[in-house]
């Protein structure tokens, strides 16, 4: 009876330390592991691995206590938010300011709605924009003749 009972608390306490050592080891694991999310630093992570077997159970509650508080992802992520917060929004118009008034128009206007000051004219040849004062047109070659900057007739 004595000889079974010294027996099983052998093995118990086998179990009971194989149980720690893999708990310790898998600890170890985490930390070194979750040093390299955290850090592209070798130094680093080669320490954080020291630190999480030696000494054992005390260096990885160190280690949680002293790790940098994000990882790489989520500082990437923060980076990415604080840019996009930081960068004007573009609408899908491009405008621009009427010379005369000052208020935005879109880019293609050849004359403002709120003013109505004309600042270019179409090439009746191949419709494209021009300026006032250009006597040809650069896209077809076309005589435009010159047209003065100036108010539309209301």
């Amino acid at each position: 009876m004595i000889a079974d009972t010294s027996t099983l608390l052998v093995v118990g306490l086998g179990a009971v330390l194989v149980y720690v050592g893999a708990l310790w080891l898998a600890l170890a694991f985490y930390v070194w592991r979750d040093a390299r999310r955290r850090s592209q630093s070798p130094t680093f992570v080669g320490l954080a691995a020291l630190l999480g077997f030696f000494p054992p159970f005390l260096g990885p509650l160190i280690y949680f206590v002293l790790r940098p508080p994000r990882t790489l992802e989520e500082e990437r992520a923060r980076e990415l938010e604080e840019q996009a917060l930081l960068e004007p929004v573009y609408d899908s118009v491009v405008t621009r300011p009427c010379p005369t008034c000052g208020r935005d128009i879109e880019q293609d206007f050849i004359i403002c709605p709120y003013c109505r000051t004309q600042f270019a004219r179409r090439c009746e040849n191949c419709d494209h924009n021009l300026r006032l004062g250009w006597s040809v047109c650069p896209y077809c070659a076309a005589d435009v003749g010159t047209h003065a900057l100036s108010r539309a007739s209301r």
